[in-house]
């Protein structure tokens, strides 16, 4: 027997839903990749525009912290991808930085529109499914 609009309603409507979910779990983890880069992008200002050597807590996991003493630096090390770690200058590392930012920021608006779209099909859906 075929199957009825509305089962295939139906179906197609608890797709969707798990869609909208995964689309939305990758605009939040784009969006904290964002604060991160955000608060990096501070903290290396911070760093290169110091005075005089100061003391900061290092964060080493789970709320443990180490007291260190930091001093300007003129170079940062930056991981680019399989823990290799390179060299960079404050103004090629805030470049990179923001290189990132501005694709994660493409991203969120791809998957934005994306998520809009199937929010849309899924309350035509809604409206197949609540008629009597």
């Amino acid at each position: 027997a075929p199957q009825s609009r509305r089962e295939r309603a139906a179906e197609e409507y608890a797709v969707l839903s798990q869609l909208a979910e995964e689309i939305q779990r990758e605009i939040n983890l784009a969006q904290s990749l964002i604060a991160e880069i955000d608060s990096t992008v501070i903290t290396l200002k911070n760093i290169g525009s110091l005075e005089e050597a100061k003391e900061v807590l290092v964060p080493l996991s789970a709320g443990v912290y180490v007291r260190a003493v930091i001093s300007r630096q003129e170079k940062f090390l930056v991981n680019i991808g399989s823990n290799i770690l390179v060299e960079k200058t404050l103004e090629e590392a805030l470049s990179m930085l923001n290189q990132r930012r501005e694709e994660l920021v493409q991203l969120i608006n791809k998957r934005v529109e994306e998520l809009n779209a199937v929010i849309s099909r899924a309350q035509q859906l809604r409206q197949v499914l609540v008629q009597r």
